[in-house]
């Protein structure tokens, strides 16, 4: 213990506790604008945690955690509080040196660490310990690669304690506090040999924390790990005392947060009961960060103009929020190239799905088309999708909200290049591109998982073969056509009811002189032909029940000069004697490339078809 005669070292803690204290009185939710900070103390909820860790744990997806545990009864279960998780209950005589707290992403892990360390600061709980030691493995990833000893490491990370000599270090009682294991790109490897119990010998950041965890270096320090389930068991069992697990919001807790959220008790009510008519939404409701989530979205529709029926389901709710959030960084900054950014972090997320990166550097970004300039601009106006934190070394790091988040944004890409045929994307993740396929090779991929980190995305990508999901996000999945991908040979738009505002940016596309599309299969509109696009060779209005009027429109196209077109399929389009004869009169007054005509499914005479046999290579009707 520190003698109380050493006031160089207790001026030093003191001035340790006051930098802690401004670190963590403050916090955000969900964004990380500038002055969206609000007080810790303030919002603050006891959040509901327990000893041991549930069965499920390292063998399902984290949504499949939760919705057991709302399955589950706690009676039996006793409440350990935040302050007290080194604390034996009173019936044990354990001694806790290590613990490991797991919980799904969201659920507050991190917010508990800092109410602990804040508690601790302020001269409120865990007096007995002299010295508290917070480092994120986030930034303990920066310096992966160098070589440091222990006390470095502490005044590196902790300026204010650079006079704390290893002497007294010893005399100190000590706490590290290692928070968000699952976000480590460090190679914890405790069967190594090297062993290190000097807090002044030098090694790699790995075998320090190994060498600390094990009790090998400073045998006497207290040591909490946080971490997300898939990733606790980087730690073994025997190196741990206490194993707890934060369960997120009670039933109670979850209608606290929506009312102390808004002023408006009519508005609380109208969401806390939409929220209890949909299973999926309410067992996510465990999480305050989906709770932060679902307000967003159901605030946005209650109080706006809107007819839509609120979302029941995690696709649903997931697409308004992106809406929602696209459409405020909009109103307040101006139409930009939210539609572009958005796919290339929808491709940050897939990329780093499989390997379970939830954290991103700046050579991360820059792999995925992002420049730095780019994703700073995007997270500063739109920080509740994508956020950007400045850390140790005035380095940035970059993550998303939340994992689900993540989840998502790879869902859209992946649905994204299907729908535009990104046969390599697809190929290099399924060796497969037909969307039955697609979705059958995804979901056996899901399930060979052995924490089954790929089930939600395997959920989101199935709304996505919902109209209405589709129809949501056909704004924000259009993108293909804004950026006038020059590479796009091929689109694929006939399972898509396109409204004005889809058939506008289509037409645009195709007039752009970047525009190579070869092959465009519609639905319902053939008012985009109106463009002329003259690299078109083949064309699919199958089932587009186009009658007289919609051909009148593709006759103009077949008249036009700039016309190319190979082949062109109108199955099932109802068409009639006068539509064959005005399609022979467009063919006579051009002579067209076409060589194939398709006209199944529309109950033609033979003399309808003679009309147009000599005109065109091969009628099939």
């Amino acid at each position: 213990m520190v003698e109380k005669g050493d006031s160089g070292l207790q001026e030093v803690l003191d001035e340790h506790k006051i930098r802690l204290r401004r670190r963590c009185e403050r916090v955000t939710e969900g964004s990380d604008e500038r002055g969206s900070e609000i007080l810790l103390n303030r919002i603050f909820t006891e959040l509901y945690i327990t000893e041991g860790q549930s069965e499920e744990v390292n063998t399902q997806h984290e949504v499949m955690q939760l919705e057991a545990t709302s399955k589950k009864k706690s009676l039996h279960e006793t409440p350990i509080k935040c302050h007290n998780i080194f604390k034996a209950v009173p019936d044990q005589q354990k001694r806790f040196r290590v613990v490991l707290t797991n919980g799904v992403a969201g659920v507050g892990k991190t917010f508990s660490v800092q109410k602990f360390t804040l508690d601790w600061a302020e001269g409120l709980e865990n007096q007995d310990v002299n010295l508290l030691v917070l480092l994120l493995f986030r930034e303990l990833n920066l310096i992966k690669d160098e070589q440091h000893s222990l006390l470095t490491l502490l005044h590196v990370f902790h300026p204010t304690l650079q006079k704390v000599t290893a002497e007294k270090l010893a005399v100190c009682r000590l706490l590290f506090i290692f928070d968000g294991l699952d976000e480590s790109r460090l190679s914890l490897d405790f069967n190594h040999r090297e062993v290190v119990s000097d807090v002044t010998q030098r090694s790699s950041v790995n075998v320090l924390l190994t060498n600390l965890i094990q009790g090998n270096l400073l045998p006497s320090a207290l040591v909490w790990i946080t971490s997300r389930p898939a990733a606790a068991n980087q730690i073994p069992p025997t190196c741990v005392d206490r194993v707890t697990e934060v369960r997120g919001f009670t039933d109670a807790q979850k209608e606290e947060y929506f009312r102390r959220r808004f002023s408006d008790e009519e508005l609380s009510c109208r969401i806390i009961s939409h929220v209890k008519t949909s299973r999926s939404l309410h067992i996510m409701c465990l999480i305050p960060v989906f709770c932060w989530i679902s307000a967003t979205v159901l605030e946005h529709m209650l109080t706006t103009d809107q007819r839509e029926e609120l979302p029941k389901t995690l696709t649903d709710l997931y697409s308004h929020f992106l809406l929602v959030q696209t459409k405020r960084k909009k109103t307040k900054y101006g139409k930009g190239r939210e539609r572009e950014v958005l796919l290339k972090l929808g491709r940050l997320a897939f990329e780093h799905l499989e390997t379970g990166n939830i954290m991103f550097y700046q050579e991360d970004l820059e792999r995925c088309g992002l420049d730095v300039t780019e994703a700073s601009v995007y997270s500063g106006v739109c920080a509740e999708i994508f956020r950007r934190e400045c850390v140790i070394f005035q380095k940035t790091i970059y993550c998303f909200v939340h994992l689900s988040i993540q989840e998502f944004l790879a869902a859209v890409y992946m649905f994204h290049c299907w729908t535009n045929r990104n046969t390599k994307v697809l190929n290099d993740f399924l060796g497969k591109n037909s969307l039955e396929a697609f979705l059958m090779t995804t979901m056996e991929k899901s399930l060979k998982s052995p924490n089954g980190h790929l089930d939600l995305f395997v959920r989101f990508l199935h709304g996505f073969c919902l109209d209405s999901n589709q129809r949501l996000l056909r704004d924000l999945l259009g993108v293909a056509l804004k950026s006038n991908p020059s590479h796009l040979r091929e689109l694929q738009l006939s399972d898509n009811r396109l409204q004005d505002s889809g058939v506008m940016e289509l037409c645009g596309f195709l007039k752009s002189p970047h525009c190579r599309l070869e092959t465009l299969s519609i639905f319902h509109s053939t008012v985009a032909l109106k463009s002329n696009p003259s690299h078109l060779r083949q064309l699919e209005l199958r089932g587009n029940e186009q009658q007289d009027s919609g051909v009148k429109e593709l006759c103009g196209f077949l008249e036009s000069p700039h016309c190319r077109l190979e082949s062109l399929r109108l199955n099932n389009c109802r068409l009639s004697e006068i539509s064959c004869s005005s399609l022979a009169s467009a063919l006579k007054s051009n002579p067209s490339h076409l060589k194939e005509l398709e006209l199944w499914g529309n109950k033609l005479q033979d003399s309808d078809l003679k009309k147009l046999q000599d005109l065109v290579q091969r009628v099939v009707g």
